[in-house]
């Protein structure tokens, strides 16, 4: 089956012509994401992930290689308003995504440059709403909501596109706890749903909610690998800068001094409850 998403030997500068090759934002990128895959790229700051995010949906376009969506390249500049279409972008200030004066307007915004029929753009604005839990704020005002809301309204906006696939580039970063749990919970529901999901994030703990992980650094793929794979290997993040989550380092404390543990954990929840079961035994 052809990937949704295929990118092949790409690089990337913002400066080509001024940085060496070894300098650039990207090297020698080869990324394959089939349809309905729920993905997280990781990487410390400067690893290259949020720009491949945008070179996802043509935003940005290769200096070499190729992006390839749904078998249509994004240097074909008459295939990018349908490959932008096919791959939504939820980014990391919210602000920057809302337009309108009104929630209901603002989800509207995306469906009125798409020419979606008034009668459709109804149904597609009240689901998206249900999606996002903001059914009841159809009328508020974008900046009277929290940075949650915010964050749930830009989410609701893309959703009502139905793209095929949703990159979410640092989409949790500058929200409080429960903002940040509200929005991993809709992006677990759109994979449910079906909708590819492309996760950047630096933050291992929501890395491991994906069932792919791919570890970027220094401009470069270190890593790619299922999420059950890499989690016996989940201390080598350490090596790129990358904090490992407490109960994955934990439960690995507690297996090498001997501790009868299964071997997969990936949540507070489930080392509570494996510990629960151990130290419940006759």
């Amino acid at each position: 089956m052809n990937p949704l998403i295929q990118v092949s030997g790409v690089w990337f500068d913002y400066q080509p012509e001024e940085s060496p090759q070894e300098n650039w934002a990207l090297k020698e990128i080869n990324l394959s994401i089939q349809a309905g895959e729920y993905i997280s790229i990781i990487g410390p700051n400067g690893s290259g992930k949020s720009t491949l995010a945008r070179l996802l949906n043509g935003l940005l376009l290769p200096v070499k290689g190729n992006v390839i969506i749904g078998g249509k390249k994004t240097t074909n500049e008459q295939d990018l308003w349908q490959i932008r279409r096919q791959v939504g972008m939820v980014f990391q200030n919210p602000d920057n995504q809302i337009v309108a004066t009104t929630v209901q307007d603002d989800v509207a915004f995306g469906l009125e440059n798409l020419g979606v029929p008034r009668e459709e753009m109804t149904g597609r604005i009240r689901l998206a709403l249900e999606a996002t839990g903001l059914s009841e704020m159809e009328e508020r005002e974008p900046h009277h909501l929290s940075g949650g809301q915010k964050q749930r309204l830009a989410i609701a906006g893309i959703i009502a596109m139905q793209p095929e696939a949703i990159v979410f580039d640092e989409a949790t970063s500058m929200l409080d706890p429960q903002g940040r749990e509200d929005v991993l919970q809709i992006i677990r529901e759109l994979h449910q749903q079906g909708t590819t999901v492309i996760h950047i994030t630096h933050s291992a703990r929501e890395a491991f909610l994906a069932e792919r992980i791919v570890v970027m650094a220094a401009g470069q793929i270190q890593l790619d690998l299922p999420s059950g794979e890499l989690y016996p290997q989940s201390m080598l993040l350490k090596k790129w800068g990358l904090e490992v989550p407490l109960p994955v380092e934990l439960h690995h404390r507690l297996l090498q001094h001997g501790w009868p543990l299964q071997r997969e954990i990936t949540s507070l929840e489930d080392l509570v409850n494996e510990l629960w079961r151990f130290l419940s035994k006759d």
